[in-house]
């Protein structure tokens, strides 16, 4: 930030300044504010109070990168040459798989990121400024460091400042902090080195004002705030390639190499073949015609749409579980995910207060219906400047609506209990005091003092303990058996478990209308009626979920701003962590180095009072230690870390524009159990990928040994470019298609996650495809040894290549069948459990039949129609694979039995 005279840049800790000293550094004036001028001035070297523009990429930009997959660089390859030599059908063919794949994943990743537009729309509110000493309302984006403002309840904070006045001030940081309570705030400077969550005398730009009011003077405003420098971490903080693309990339580039090596092999071998005088245009033509022939048989053409389709009907079955995908890659990431870091506030608690506890002292609390009890909640709604809306629903306070909650569901009716006690006068809530005091009169000589606070304080300055008793709105005060250790004990273990606690007071008065009167020793007379224990609750299905994670062998970690102790109360309540798990706060760990923190990470349950810094610290030591992370979260402070996550996950409902345009996948009912849900998707799409992928590449490991073989017998090729595009496209496509509506296997959610780069052929599935192509391989190269007469002239030779053609489609249509389960026999899976496959097949079936009977479909394919005798010999190849991969199967599970036992 470019310096105005002393220069905010200059300013450190301005929390920890008297604001005399801060207002001249600033060169401004606590009660008159800017000048004009110096304002005008300040703003052309400051810039407005907007966070700066991010590189976008471009609809183009965005087209294009879908064609820099190096498979689909292959099929461009393929393409080319086809047109050198004259064969534009099958270039054709290469170039609309292409385009159709490039259309799928464009459309689907179309709403790019718009984090950093969400974090500028929370800067843009209008406020009243003082300015030459006159109060002005200003676009919060004119506003700089300097200006004096104005705030009230339900006002946005516009810039971080430091507060100069502040009258029963609270305003709400959870979207900063992570703490789901509003926070009380003073003139009262702190320590320089003070956490952001404890900075009472400073508010911040992306907060709200939620009670009193106050008086600011501005210190930072733009991209030097909090939240600008959080969206500054959000532009570093990249989101890298999900373990699924880095396992495709290896093996695109691993088949790139396999295919470059395989045709100079094949076309130097057919130039050698020949004496040299015979080297024609011709001969070189037949020979690039014959490597392409070997490109095309071996890149599996269809691999990229059918990965691409899969992954989008997976984000449509997500959705449908009220899981919303924004980036498709992200589907199959999440079944890698072996760390979830979960946000505390409105992740595994509802961002709700709650009145929990109401201790009167009596031997019925735990009934909550005793008198006593039923007095409290009454106390505590007369108490209270929360209203009941036009919907009957409680509005005011976080803290005084859930009390209100609480009187309404003990069948109170607000409107005539305030009716009959009316207030007549009030000591507002004080920071100093930390209480409220309230008057009410139900007749002439019949008062009733209330008064309702921060329990220590409370108790401390009441001498007398019992409770109140109201029958209808008949109100008594009687003493308790509880003396003032016992009720402080009481405190101290609601706030180990967590809980804000407050004490409610009240005395019979008849001194007067008002309370001019009533003082200190009036104040030490009152009777302690009881506390009120308030939390925000655990979501129900929160605990469920994270027993089923850690079943799944997914590690949960708490990351929260909060205390500690209501950090380690959630994790209780939810079965988070044991009872002596590993919490670390954040000054603890602001002390750690990257790679001390890399060692503890991986063993810690809990992160209390972190900052967005810290967040994005954990996120990267995770990963370090190979860890594939999800990090959940719903706050402007969670933002960088779910952009650094491998997934980041945000809240639907209550989280901020900049969570959601931060992360991969959204919440839709901001339920952690949806994430469990989405991982067991997660993995079965993954499953399902490896299935096709096995699937698809038997088929081209087959058509290639049959090539590569046949030109090295010196035989005619078995067959020609647009029999293996068809069988690769039509035949497999179709059915690999299908298998992404396959259901899990049996212990998808028992079994470890992946490691984060093991190759997606691993877990012997590259024995696997190497078995069933060489099985289909030599099936076929036999069928073509009977079946073609080299004395049979070109009828002959196309008769033998229709019946290759034909035995590795209807192979590939029968070990679809078989492919469906890497456990399961083909007979212990009903095919109506995925009635899309069966229709596959069919379809393939049919077509299959077409390109062998139609005289127009023979003439594009190059077949002819077989008879009877031809068509046996043909299903007997076909059959002998699927036969081989029933026993493959069953050979495998013996041996992991074996193993397991």
């Amino acid at each position: 930030m470019p310096n105005v005279a002393a220069g905010p840049a200059k300013i450190q800790a301005p929390w920890s300044m008297p604001t005399i000293e801060l207002a001249q550094l600033l060169e401004s004036s606590p009660g008159s504010g800017l000048t004009d001028s110096a304002a005008a001035e300040r703003i052309r070297k400051y810039g407005p109070n907007l966070l700066p523009e991010t590189t976008r990429r471009s609809p183009w930009q965005l087209l294009g990168a879908q064609f820099l997959d190096r498979m689909v660089l292959l099929l461009g390859g393929a393409a080319v040459i086809s047109i050198l030599v004259g064969d534009i059908s099958d270039a054709l063919l290469i170039a609309v798989i292409v385009c159709a794949n490039a259309c799928i994943g464009f459309f689907q990743e179309w709403k790019a990121e718009k984090a950093v537009d969400a974090l500028k729309h929370l800067v843009e509110p209008v406020v009243n400024v003082v300015r030459s000493g006159h109060i002005r309302r200003v676009p919060g984006r004119e506003l700089v460091p300097g200006d004096v403002i104005q705030l009230k309840a339900g006002d946005a904070v516009p810039a971080d400042a430091r507060l100069l006045l502040a009258v029963e001030l609270e305003t709400n940081e959870s979207a900063l902090t992570g703490e789901s309570l509003a926070v009380e705030k003073s003139t009262d400077r702190v320590d320089a080195g003070t956490i952001l969550a404890e900075r009472q005398c400073m508010i911040y730009c992306g907060s709200a004002v939620t009670r009193g009011h106050g008086k600011a003077m501005i210190t930072h405003t733009g991209s030097s705030t909090e939240l600008g420098r959080i969206a500054g971490m959000l532009h570093q903080a990249e989101s890298g390639p999900t373990p699924l693309q880095k396992r495709l990339t290896r093996l695109s580039g691993q088949m790139a190499i396999v295919v470059a090596v395989a045709c100079l092999v094949i076309f130097a071998a057919g130039m050698l073949r020949e004496p040299r005088e015979d080297w024609t245009r011709q001969l070189l033509a037949e020979m690039l015609l014959t490597a392409v022939s070997l490109a095309v048989a071996a890149i599996p053409e269809g691999l990229p749409a059918i990965v691409t389709v899969t992954l989008a009907l997976g984000s449509q079955r997500m959705a449908r579980r009220n899981a919303i995908v924004r980036r498709l890659s992200a589907v199959e990431a999440l079944g890698s995910v072996s760390v979830i870091c979960t946000d505390k506030t409105g992740t595994l608690t509802q961002n709700r207060m709650t009145a929990r506890d109401f201790l009167s002292g009596s031997p019925d609390d735990d009934s909550q219906q005793s008198k006593p009890t039923h007095g409290l909640k009454l106390a505590a709604a007369l108490c209270n400047d929360a209203q009941i809306d036009e919907h009957g629903r409680p509005v005011g306070s976080p803290t005084e609506q859930c009390l209100l909650e609480a009187a309404l569901l003990a069948g109170l009716n607000i409107a005539d209990l305030r009716q009959q006690w009316r207030r007549i006068d009030e000591r507002p809530f004080s920071s100093a005091r930390k209480r409220m005091v309230t008057l009410h009169e139900r007749s002439p000589g019949e008062g009733l003092i209330l008064v309702k606070g921060a329990a220590e304080q409370v108790i401390r300055d009441v001498l007398s303990e019992g409770h109140l008793s109201a029958d209808d709105l008949s109100i008594t005060i009687t003493r308790s058996e509880l003396n003032r250790q016992q009720w402080e004990e009481l405190s101290a273990q609601l706030g180990l478990q967590g809980k804000r606690v407050l004490a409610v007071a009240g005395r019979h008065w008849s001194n007067g209308a008002d309370l001019s009167t009533f003082g200190k020793d009036d104040e030490q007379a009152l009777v302690l009626l009881g506390l009120v224990g308030i939390e925000d609750p655990v979501r129900p299905e929160a605990r469920n979920a994270i027993q089923l994670c850690h079943t799944a062998g997914i590690h949960t970690i708490m990351i929260t701003g909060d205390q500690i102790a209501t950090a380690r109360s959630i994790a209780d309540q939810t079965d988070l962590a044991g009872k002596n798990a590993l919490a670390l706060r954040g000054s603890e760990l602001e002390a750690m180095s990257q790679s001390d923190l890399e060692k503890q990470a991986p063993g810690t349950s809990i992160f209390a009072r972190v900052t967005p810094e810290h967040k994005l610290r954990i996120v990267t030591a995770l990963q370090a230690g190979g860890h594939v992370v999800a990090m959940t979260g719903d706050g402007v402070n969670d933002a960088p870390a779910l952009k650094q996550a491998d997934i980041g996950i945000s809240m639907g409902v209550v989280g901020t524009d900049v969570a959601r345009q931060a992360s991969e996948m959204v919440l839709a009912d901001d339920n952690f159990a949806t994430i469990v849900g989405a991982v067991e998707e997660g993995r079965v799409i993954y499953d399902n990928i490896r299935k096709f992928i096995a699937y698809l590449l038997s088929a081209n490991v087959s058509e290639v040994l049959v090539l590569f073989v046949a030109i090295l017998a010196g035989w005619p090729l078995p067959l020609v470019p647009v029999q293996i595009l068809w069988i690769n496209l039509v035949t497999d496509g179709l059915p690999a298609l299908a298998l992404g509506f396959e259901r899990g296997e049996r212990n998808v959610m028992k079994r470890h996650p992946r490691d984060r780069d093991p190759s997606i052929l691993g877990g012997g599935l590259g024995q696997l495809i190497a078995c069933m192509g060489t099985t289909m391989a030599i099936c076929s190269l036999i069928l073509f040894y009977i079946a073609h007469d080299p004395g049979g002239g070109e009828s002959a030779l196309a008769h033998a290549r229709t019946m290759v053609f034909t035995s590795l489609a209807v192979s590939q249509l029968l070990i679809v069948l078989s492919m469906r389960s890497t456990e399961d026999s083909v007979w212990h899976r009903s095919v109506l459990t995925n009635y899309r496959l069966l229709g596959a097949v069919a379809i393939g079936s049919a077509l299959q039949l077409i390109v062998i009977y139609v005289p127009l479909a023979q003439h594009y394919l190059r077949t002819v129609a077989l008879t009877p005798k031809e068509l046996l010999l043909t299903a007997v190849a076909s059959i002998t694979p699927c036969a081989v991969l029933e026993i493959w199967k069953l050979a495998a599970n013996r041996t992991q039995r074996r193993l397991d036992t």
